[in-house]
């Protein structure tokens, strides 16, 4: 059994690590941030850093006891503190840890946005899980947690991967692909996934 819990805001640092270690290979983390290079890594956990604040402070966040893993998620009621969250993250904070000041990391999240339903929707952001200790479960219980926070509600969860092999994981907990792209300039492919309510 995984013990999990809500991250507070005194854990940025320890649940940005584990973010940007387990998402050093996921494309949609690595393409906006100007692909691989020998600092790509401390890029990426410094990227979680800028944005995970103000989801901690609203308590979107939830990390196993150990620490090993983290899942982002945002209730329907969540939405305004994430787009606040992100509004965070512009062009001056992006300009480090991008390679071109934040133009392909701006592009491209604008477009994942995009893709997003109208309605009220509960959003799977991310799933994490320090690389030495994938596939013991750890995801898969953080997943399950999730999902169960939306049992009593009428709205749907949706997410995006940029891995192929996260497909038929999220199908495992009935998501379906509604719709897979390219994104502009040369991105990633990503899957845009969607769970019905229960």
């Amino acid at each position: 059994m995984v013990d999990i819990r809500q991250a507070g805001p005194g854990r940025v640092d320890q649940v940005a690590r584990v973010m940007g270690r387990a998402f050093v290979t996921e494309p949609m983390m690595t393409w906006p941030l100007g692909g691989q290079s020998e600092d790509l890594e401390e890029r990426c956990v410094r990227a979680y850093a800028l944005y995970l604040g103000p989801l901690l402070e609203q308590g979107l966040v939830w990390e196993t006891a150990d620490g090993r893993g983290a899942l982002v998620f945002v209730s329907p009621d969540g939405t305004d503190v994430w787009d606040d969250a992100l509004a965070h993250v512009d062009d001056s904070t992006t300009h480090d840890v991008t390679d071109d000041g934040g133009r392909r990391h701006e592009r491209f999240w604008e477009w994942v946005a995009s893709k997003i339903p109208p309605e009220p929707v509960w959003h799977l952001d991310s799933v994490a899980v320090e690389p030495g200790w994938q596939g013991r479960g750890i995801g898969s219980a953080l997943i399950e947690f999730g999902l169960e926070l939306t049992r009593e509600s009428n709205a749907a969860v949706i997410l995006e991967t940029g891995t192929a092999r996260n497909v038929p994981l999220y199908k495992r907990f009935g998501f379906r692909v509604v719709e897979e792209a390219d994104s502009p300039e040369g991105g990633p492919h990503v899957w845009f996934m969607r769970r019905e309510p229960w």
